[in-house]
């Protein structure tokens, strides 16, 4: 529209020097009111359209802030552009709408829980089951020492949150509330009922064959996850819970990161045992993921059969020959699986 008003206005200012009559004068006019007329036109609409992205931002906000449990979030998309919590600006268009809303995933209130148990404590955090006195229900939560710094465990929040918001087939901890208060942040999450694949194997109580089907389907939703622009960054034995449905949860989300923004690769945390030579130089790729699942196999299947030997060699080996996405993976593990169903 803003072209065709321009042009109307050229127009006009074309007749209106080369006319020589009452007649050209009139049409010049009238061009100029049309050509007028169309860019006041484009003004009022860009203004409704201003206010109206305005407006759906604010209440993305708001529920972002604000969001309990079981209420529905937003599902319209915002234009413009904003800081994101990992210092870069992005457009809010698409994946951006995503990332605005992960970074106001910070509401200012945690309900009243009961620790029931101290079941994990690294140098930053502290991770405990807790009893939630609003819903009787058993929650984990996590929460930084003191003078630890908080931007992990706030990035984990907005994660978690953005993953529920944007409906992504992966199955991870639910978001339920998160606060900073004191210089410490707290992170409130569902709890998982089951034991981490670690444990299983470690115990001997996981078949092979049932861990390479679980780790094709994580896979699956991992690649739906790059695709979404996401890296997970901490994939390893201890990080997936095998639920009581059967389900391979992914869980501690604090190193996740947009594999599109730029970062300090000093800010780039990981587990060195089971992180690519590219994630230990700092660059966030999906096919770190990919890594740490290879990684993953050869720590809980020590003698694997030789179909899963070539899947786990090319998944680990140099960056050229790795596998390309998660489902390029998943189908090479679950080939593997067939090939060796009889020794599993």
């Amino acid at each position: 529209m803003k072209r065709f008003a321009c042009t109307l206005l050229v127009l006009a200012l074309i007749v209106l020097l080369l006319s020589k009559s009452a007649s050209r004068l009139a049409e010049s006019i009238t061009l100029c009111s049309i050509g007028l007329a169309l860019a006041l036109g484009e003004i009022v609409l860009a203004v409704i359209n201003y206010r109206v992205s305005l407006g759906i931002d604010v209440v993305a906000r708001t529920r972002a802030v604000h969001q309990l449990p079981g209420a529905s979030c937003p599902k319209r998309r915002t234009s413009g552009r904003i800081r994101v919590f990992d210092g870069a600006t992005v457009a809010l268009s698409g994946s951006g709408s995503r990332a605005m809303v992960q970074h106001y995933a910070t509401p200012h209130f945690v309900p009243g829980h009961r620790a029931l148990a101290l079941l994990r404590r690294t140098a930053l955090h502290e991770v405990l089951l807790a009893h939630d006195n609003s819903t009787g229900q058993r929650v984990i939560v996590k929460r930084t020492l003191p003078g630890a710094p908080t931007h992990d465990l706030r990035r984990e929040a907005g994660v978690l949150f953005w993953l529920e918001w944007a409906q992504m087939p992966i199955a991870a901890p639910r978001y339920i509330a998160y606060e900073e208060r004191d210089g410490r942040s707290t992170l409130t999450m569902s709890y998982i009922n089951g034991q981490t694949i670690e444990e299983l194997a470690g115990a001997g109580r996981i078949a092979v064959s049932t861990l390479i089907r679980l780790l094709a389907q994580t896979c699956m939703t991992l690649d739906a996850l790059h695709r979404a622009g996401y890296v997970h960054q901490d994939i390893k034995p201890a990080n997936l819970i095998l639920d009581r449905n059967g389900t391979l949860v992914v869980i501690d989300w604090g190193s996740a990161r947009r594999h599109d923004l730029p970062y300090d690769p000093r800010t780039i945390t990981c587990t060195p045992d089971f992180a690519s030579p590219e994630q230990l130089c700092g660059m966030v790729l999906p096919g770190n993921d990919l890594y740490a699942i290879g990684k993953t196999l050869e720590a809980l299947v020590p003698a694997p059969p030789p179909a899963l030997a070539r899947v786990i060699a090319r998944a680990t080996g140099p960056f050229a020959h790795r596998y390309a996405t998660g489902a390029e993976l998943a189908q090479a593990l679950l080939a593997a699986h067939n090939d060796a169903r009889g020794l599993l």
